[in-house]
């Protein structure tokens, strides 16, 4: 239920450690480029708890922000604000107030080398409907504090990128600190090499842990290595994809945690592995019409009383099509399948969760004047779960409208 402002920029609901910059002119401000923007929206869904028993609702999300851009020679620094801000006329209980603020210093040093540094401060919740809404009379929300480190350098035909992360998450309510309160770090080495004219051959390594504040047995280290291609061979495709392998290693021996709550939280193995991907491929068959396809397949952290992890295997197809200079139409189609590690929990002890998620969004942008759009968007929502109180359908539209300078 975040609204889809395509000019002002898409809210990022969770921590990304990536702040977009801006790349078109903004309004001057001495040596400064300012770029304020804001999209409102009016909203109606039948399913405002995206349950099995529909309650229909009207909410207005705001979401104003700016960008300031500061250029230090070959460098630049760059300050980030954004917001998505919901009111619910019925149950205020939904309301959120999720805020981002991040700081980025890009260093593009003579020798080739790329350096990003950002931190970055989130105040965010889950959303109704995934894996990790419990379906509470308050949405779980959290905030996050982080720092990303980025060095990459491109010599010829070989390039390398190091990346490293530590994120803080501390949920605010419905008693989710206990469970998930936790530091995450993640760090990712690349290679690259050029195999063809414009093309790259990728192999990638990556490891990411996360270490609980007291639910200590679900204390684990993610192990990924993939390989793959990103290619730019014509102006028809382009894109990039990864296939590799995944391993969850759990970090301490399992012991008998305090109940009621952290005792539900057992494990019948130490470990689990399976299949990684993921990727995002255009394809342009038609001057104007984009097709962009992401597929993906990944271990998530649990949520579920009773489980360890779930594994998303996924993918999302995506098309926009320019009918006019100023007018677009967008249509977006997505299938999630989760699996949930076994017991399946309280409510469900056998066999383990499985849920299958589908979606189909429709949209129509309209670019008034260059920097004032609107839209119209339709999005229908469809959850089948073994846990028959997680089954769902929900439909909601959406008319906006978007200032971006």
């Amino acid at each position: 239920m975040t609204p889809t402002f395509p000019w002002t920029g898409i809210y990022p609901l969770y921590p990304t450690g990536s702040t977009p910059i801006i790349k078109e002119d903004g309004i001057l401000a001495g040596p400064v480029q300012l770029h304020p923007f804001m999209g409102v929206a009016e909203m109606y869904t039948d399913n405002v708890f995206r349950t099995n028993s529909k309650r229909s609702d009207f909410f207005t999300a705001l979401a104003p922000g700016i960008q300031a851009q500061l250029p230090l020679g070959r460098h630049i620094f760059v300050a980030d604000y954004r917001t998505n801000l919901q009111f619910y006329h019925r149950t205020p209980s939904n309301n959120v107030q999720d805020q981002t603020a991040s700081g980025l210093l890009e260093f593009n040093l003579a020798s080739g080398l790329k350096l990003d540094l950002q931190g970055e401060h989130k105040l965010g919740h889950d959303p109704r409907g995934t894996a990790l809404d419990l379906q509470n009379v308050e949405v779980n929300k959290w905030t996050t504090n982080g720092f990303t480190g980025r060095a990459e350098y491109q010599g010829g035909m070989i390039g390398t990128a190091f990346t490293a992360q530590t994120l803080r998450w501390t949920y605010l309510n419905n008693n989710q600190g206990l469970i998930r309160d936790r530091l995450s770090n993640y760090t990712g080495l690349r290679f690259s090499g050029q195999a063809f004219p414009n093309t790259s051959a990728l192999l990638d390594f990556s490891v990411n842990q996360e270490i609980y504040d007291q639910n200590k047995n679900l204390d684990n280290a993610i192990y990924t290595v993939g390989t793959g291609a990103r290619w730019e061979a014509t102006g028809v495709t382009g894109g990039e994809i990864l296939v590799g392998y995944q391993f969850l290693k759990f970090t301490n021996a399992q012991v008998n945690q305090p109940p009621p709550v952290l005792s539900q939280y057992t494990r019948n193995s130490d470990s689990a592995g399976n299949v990684y991907a993921a990727g995002r491929i255009y394809w342009i068959p038609l001057s104007g019409l984009t097709v962009t396809l992401q597929p993906y397949r990944t271990f998530q952290q649990t949520v579920v009383a009773g489980t360890t992890f779930f594994t998303a295997t996924g993918v999302n197809l995506s098309a926009v099509r320019e009918l006019t200079e100023r007018m677009d139409l967008t249509v977006n189609l997505g299938y999630e399948g989760d699996k949930f590690s076994t017991p399946a929990g309280a409510t469900a002890p056998t066999p383990p969760r499985s849920d299958t998620i589908k979606n189909a969004a429709i949209g129509l942008n309209y670019r008034a004047i260059k920097w004032i759009g609107v839209g119209l968007q339709y999005v229908f929502e469809d959850r089948t779960s073994n846990v028959s109180q997680f089954n769902y359908q929900a439909s909601t539209a959406m008319v906006s409208v978007q200032a971006f300078f």
